[in-house]
């Protein structure tokens, strides 16, 4: 649904679900005059954006970004579609719709009812002579593996997957029938987000925190004198909150990682092997911004499994 509000141009997304008390209804709220937010802007610390920026300036490979149903995935899509996007190059993209018409992009919506779906909108693109391919999402094995021949025949290829981590990706790939040896040397990195409210800057409430929240929090929750909470004013409508901003780990794959992947390892060797590299979790990003009261212990507690920092 398309409507003109307030001179915006509004999309809406609707699902309906019905349940013993009434039909149930969610709505996603896409705001087109908002655009494309600059990669500068996602939300990304400096050494972050960097490692970022050193996967986009590979040539060829997939790029994957993770995370459940309203984490951020298209926005940080979109958000690196208009970072690469230069005079010259032949960006194509395949989407489940098109969200955000983009000015030089070849945007295409699937539709089952002509028989264009991910696997076989892919097949015809690679006749368009692309320089970077945009997939939607990954759902199902035939579009798993075309994507991968995409990116084996010198294209840069973005897509999605639904995982709890980057790492997960791995196997969530096998999972899908992709080879080991298929995704050795084709995987450029994984992007793992999620999305966190941001704490109001006008009732925020400082206070110390108990001895399990610092638990929680590590080696830094030691040093930590305060965290904040959220409390509600007439700025957030008394949420306590106002914004959200994403959390990200990313994956960077390189010839040790791709070794590992081709012999099968277990996502605690892969987790080991970049953890030696210096990959951080969501969970350390997202108690990053807690330490420097971007948002509440609670908050990513609600969005992130903190459950193995409990153990420790």
């Amino acid at each position: 649904i398309s409507l003109m509000l307030s001179g915006h141009q509004v999309d809406f997304r609707v699902s309906a679900q019905p349940t013993t008390h009434g039909e149930n209804i969610v709505l996603r709220i896409l705001d087109r005059d908002k655009g494309i937010v600059p990669l500068e802007d996602l939300g990304l610390q400096p050494e972050e954006l960097k490692i970022l920026k050193l996967m986009l300036a590979r040539p060829e490979g997939i790029i994957l970004v993770t995370g459940p149903t309203g984490s951020g995935k298209t926005t940080t899509l979109y958000s690196i579609l208009n970072y690469i996007n230069t005079e010259g190059v032949n960006i194509m993209t395949l989407e489940d719709p098109v969200e955000y018409p983009m000015a030089m992009i070849r945007q295409t919506s699937v539709n089952e009812v002509v028989k264009l779906d991910f696997a076989s909108g892919i097949r015809s693109m690679m006749r368009q002579d692309p320089d970077i391919i945009l997939v939607g999402e990954i759902r199902d094995q035939d579009t798993a593996e075309m994507a991968f021949r995409a990116a084996m025949t010198g294209h840069q290829v973005y897509s999605t997957l639904h995982t709890n981590s980057s790492i997960g990706a791995i196997p969530r790939l096998m999972d899908l029938g992709v080879l080991p040896d298929i995704m050795a040397g084709n995987i450029i990195g994984v992007i793992a987000q999620r999305l966190v409210r941001v704490l109001c800057s006008h009732c925020k409430e400082a206070y110390v925190p108990m001895p399990e929240e610092r638990a929680l929090l590590g080696p830094s929750g030691d040093s930590a004198s305060f965290l904040y909470r959220p409390v509600g004013c007439k700025s957030c409508f008394n949420k306590g909150y106002r914004g959200r901003t994403p959390i990200m780990e990313l994956l960077t794959m390189d010839a040790d990682m791709d070794e590992l992947v081709a012999r099968r390892a277990t996502a605690k060797e892969l987790r080991a092997e970049a953890v030696s590299k210096g990959f951080r979790s969501l969970a350390e990003e997202g108690l990053d911004r807690v330490l420097d009261g971007t948002t509440s212990l609670a908050e990513v507690a609600r969005s992130v499994d903190l459950t193995g920092r409990m153990r420790q």
